[in-house]
C-alpha cells in the first residue's frame, strides 16, 4: 500500500483501550483500523456511519477530510474523543520580527 493510499489528515486523539492511553490517528487507514479493532463495545449510529465512510475513503470514493469528520463524530458519540489544544509556537526569547516595524504611507 502506497503512502497516498493511507489518506492522511490532521491528527485526531482518542482514548485507547488502556486507562489514560491516548491514541493519535493521522489517516483514514489508521482510523479504520481503530474503528474495526479497538472500538469500545457500544456501537451507535455514528459509529456504523463512520465505518462505512472510512472504508469508502480507502476505496477512493470520498475525501480524507470527510472521513476525519465522521471519525470524530463517532468518537464523540462513544465518549472517547480528546479535544486537541491549539498548538502554540515555542517561546525563543527573541522579539517577534514584526514588532517595531512601522508602515509609512506615501
Amino acid at each position: 500500500m502506497a503512502y497516498e493510499d493511507y489518506k492522511t489528515f490532521q491528527r485526531v486523539q482518542v482514548f485507547g483501550t488502556q486507562p489514560g492511553q491516548l491514541v493519535s490517528v493521522t489517516s483514514a487507514y489508521d482510523a479504520a483500523r481503530f474503528v474495526l479493532e479497538q472500538w469500545p463495545d457500544q456501537a451507535g449510529p455514528k459509529h456504523l456511519m463512520a465505518r462505512e465512510i472510512l472504508l469508502k475513503c480507502l476505496e477512493g470514493n470520498c475525501s480524507a477530510a470527510v472521513a476525519r469528520v465522521a471519525f470524530i463524530e463517532a468518537a464523540r458519540e462513544a465518549g472517547i474523543y480528546m479535544e486537541a489544544e491549539p498548538l502554540r509556537t515555542a517561546y525563543t526569547g527573541k522579539p517577534d520580527p514584526k514588532w517595531g516595524k512601522r508602515r509609512i504611507k506615501v
